[in-house]
């Protein structure tokens, strides 16, 4: 496996960052089919800013949950994280873009 192809981002809480550090020792000693993909350690504010940023991007999400809620995000695993990863289902999804007109500017959010 190239792990160049994998990229991990995380929101800055412990939450996160202990999963990331779990997530990494995981790649390290198992290999994996499905690698051209962007691991989103977070909630779900977190995935839909990280989904803005990288829109342009060509690699498939997969968000694990460390926030409150996560209806976006995967619960986390250590056990069977392999596993989730590997038969998760590739869905399209068009987050929500308005353009906003006032008197001095337009804006696109």
């Amino acid at each position: 496996m190239k792990m160049n192809k994998l990229l991990i981002i995380s929101d800055k809480n412990s939450k996160s960052l202990k999963i990331k550090k779990q997530i990494i020792k995981i790649f390290k000693k198992e290999n994996f089919k499905r690698t051209n993909i962007i691991i989103v350690i977070g909630g779900d504010g977190f995935m839909l800013q990280t989904l803005k940023k990288n829109k342009r991007s060509k690699k498939s999400f997969y968000g694990i949950n460390s926030g409150n809620y996560g209806f976006l995000m995967n619960k986390f695993s250590q056990n069977l994280f392999k596993k989730n990863l590997e038969k998760a289902k590739i869905i399209k999804i068009s987050p929500l873009e308005m353009i906003v007109v006032t008197k001095n500017k337009k804006k696109k959010v």
